[in-house]
């Protein structure tokens, strides 16, 4: 029953990216009024910019912020103002809403230009917010010092409640680190600082993360402590929302001690509280929870009356991780009686939900990265409605001066303007396609990872720790690696080998060996000074593992060889499989439904790259077969100009 901490995250993670992407919710009056009664342009740019920081804050919609948000940005380039600090700051948290912290950087850095040094309050702000993109961006040494520097400076202003946002960023900081010692430091000061100041809501979550910290280490009369804690405080201010949440981690702490009787008074307190705040994924946590303690104390009977409650409540929310657990326990119940039947039936029950929950966090991957893609084309386009406007007022100026000046003159200012115009459009269009391709990376087939955390997951149920945290620290490897690639539309050698043996490894782990590989490098490349398109070779080296080497019954071999040729790497990729052919019957057999989306849209990158660097890339596909015609796997050469 791992429940009280996760079946809450689970069901908020649904009811939240819902919010954010499902139907806009209508304005306040008062603020609806605001945008369609402004007086002047700049005074509706305004109002847009408070309708979408109320979006944000109100109902956690970032799809809702960005119509506004960019609604105002479009008003400030059609009349020619300066964006105002508030609306960089808007902008900024949507990115950041979209995960995508690096483009709310850029604009944070565009703020911190414009505000005036002696506004130190918004100053602070402005550069915790740059230190918390940076945490978001996994740049956590980088965030480290920024978040040192942000509380001196919050100290020699006295700024205390910044002073406690740097404090709280340094805590989050090191616990993305790992730094167990120095995060639990840092909450403290956070708390001594809030204490301080008297903020009793952020005292109460403070107290609530002590809870969880110690909690994650099983230190659970630490954990329960701290929960009481912050439910004291939650319950003098009477918000019986919260009450409920911190009730039902100090219920699950009393369970986890196996105090049964006291964590049923709990979880029963908590859902009355939750049934008053009217909060359906803490009834339904607390339902599934005295589901599973009567279980234990072996109350068969009033195990399955709540769990069927948490069940009606779950379905009517759509809380499929609440249901995926739920069946699970019962599952687990039935087979301890030796029910086997229906111990099965909940089992499939479980699957099924749970496969849902994967399902939907895959779903919301793509429309998170669809959405970064609609913004980002949406800024490019205002990009060049900007340049548009200032190419139409230097043509403009260029006619006033025709008056007053000599006609040779202002052909030659009129001549420079479009050259310069010419250079920035160039200059846009490659944006545009180095756009494209980031989007065209985003869609890259995701069954690697699902597959991988499949593995993890069976390493888990085995109890095999060191198999667990050698897959896990290598998983965790490629995917720091591969978010780091995907920065950039062309990397070193050296990096995209580096990933690649990464992924090479994984695969091997995963399918126990079935195949052997070796990478071997000519030495006339420079792995660091020659660049190449990122994650060009992996999704041909996945079809040569999955197509031509997991049907063949004895090990298999793959080969990466890359050999310098002129100005041109050549990169070889050799497998002894079973051959395109024999694949090729297989799949079909399977009624064609796995699609190679990896190589599909590694293809469409490399028409990129002619408009990008002026260069051309060939592909070739080889059958290897014996002198008798017999399979004996395929040989894909990839030509790759040299990126300078």
């Amino acid at each position: 029953m791992k429940r009280a901490m996760k079946s809450a995250i689970g069901c908020v993670f649904f009811v939240v990216f819902f919010n954010a992407t499902g139907f806009a919710q209508p304005l306040p009056p008062l603020l609806d009024a605001k945008i369609n009664q402004a007086a002047s342009s700049k005074q509706k740019m305004i109002s847009l910019t408070e309708a979408a920081l109320w979006s944000l804050d109100s109902l956690a919609n970032a799809n809702l912020a960005k119509k506004y948000a960019w609604e105002a940005k479009e008003i400030a380039i059609a009349d020619g103002f300066d964006c105002p600090v508030e609306l960089h700051f808007v902008v900024a948290r949507i990115y950041d809403r979209m995960m995508a912290p690096y483009s709310g950087l850029l604009e944070i850095e565009q703020a911190l230009k414009k505000i005036n040094p002696g506004n130190y309050q918004l100053m602070a702000q402005a550069k915790n917010y740059f230190a918390i993109l940076s945490l978001h961006m996994g740049k956590f040494m980088d965030a480290r010092n920024e978040f040192l520097k942000n509380l001196e400076y919050a100290e020699i202003y006295s700024l205390k409640m910044y002073e406690a946002e740097a404090l709280r960023g340094l805590a989050d900081t090191y616990n993305g680190i790992g730094d167990r010692e120095m995060e639990r430091k840092y909450i403290n000061l956070y708390l001594e600082k809030l204490i301080e100041l008297g903020k009793k809501t952020s005292i109460a979550s403070a107290y609530f993360r002590l809870g969880e910290f110690y909690l994650t280490d099983s230190v659970f009369d630490e954990s329960g402590m701290y929960y009481k804690k912050s439910y004291q405080i939650y319950t003098n201010l009477h918000d019986t929302n919260m009450m409920a949440h911190s009730l039902l981690r100090i219920a699950w702490v009393e369970y986890l001690k196996k105090d049964l009787d006291n964590s049923i008074k709990l979880f029963t307190e908590a859902l009355q509280y939750a049934e008053i705040s009217n909060n359906p994924v803490q009834i339904t946590n607390a339902l599934g929870n005295l589901g599973t303690i009567y279980r234990d104390k072996g109350d068969d009977s009033t195990a399955m009356d709540f769990y069927l409650k948490s069940i009606g409540i779950s379905r009517k929310i759509k809380d499929y991780y609440n249901l995926s657990w739920v069946y699970q326990d019962m599952s687990n119940m039935f087979a301890q009686k030796g029910n086997f039947e229906k111990a099965f039936g909940y089992f499939k029950m479980y699957k099924t939900y749970n496969d849902s929950v994967e399902t939907f966090r895959y779903r919301r991957g793509l429309e998170q990265a669809r959405m970064l893609y609609e913004s980002e084309r949406k800024q490019q386009e205002l990009q060049m409605l900007s340049l548009k406007l200032q190419q139409h007022r230097s043509i403009f100026y260029g006619i006033a001066a025709l008056i007053v000046l000599l006609f040779i003159i202002v052909i030659l200012v009129f001549r420079q303007i479009k050259v310069n115009t010419r250079r920035k459009m160039a200059e846009m269009n490659q944006k545009i396609a180095e756009m494209t391709q980031k989007n065209l990376q985003q869609q890259m087939n995701p069954h690697f990872i699902f597959n991988t955390l499949n593995s993890i997951q069976y390493y888990m149920y085995q109890h095999d720790k060191m198999a667990t945290n050698d897959y896990m620290s290598k998983f965790s490897r490629l995917m720091r690696k591969t978010l780091e690639n995907s920065r950039f539309t062309a990397i070193p050698v050296k990096d995209e080998l580096e990933a690649l043996t990464l992924y090479l490894e994984l695969e091997a782990l995963r399918f126990k060996n079935k195949f052997n590989y070796t990478v071997t490098i000519d030495e006339d490349i420079d792995v660091v000074m020659h660049k190449i398109p990122t994650m060009l070779i992996q999704p041909y080296v996945e079809n040569a593992i999955c197509h031509g080497l997991m049907h063949k019954e004895e090990q298999g071999t793959v080969r990466v060889d890359l050999r310098l040729e002129e100005n041109t790497i050549v990169c070889t990729i050799h497998d002894n499989g079973i051959g395109r052919e024999a694949a090729l019957k297989i799949k079909n057999s399977n009624n064609g439904q796995h699609q190679s989306l990896g190589t599909t849209i590694t293809e469409s990158r490399l028409k990129l790259v002619h408009s990008l660097y002026g260069s051309s890339m060939k592909i070739e596909y080889q059958d290897l077969k014996s002198e008798v015609g017999t399979p004996q796997g395929t040989k894909v050469i990839i030509y790759i100009p040299i990126i300078t």
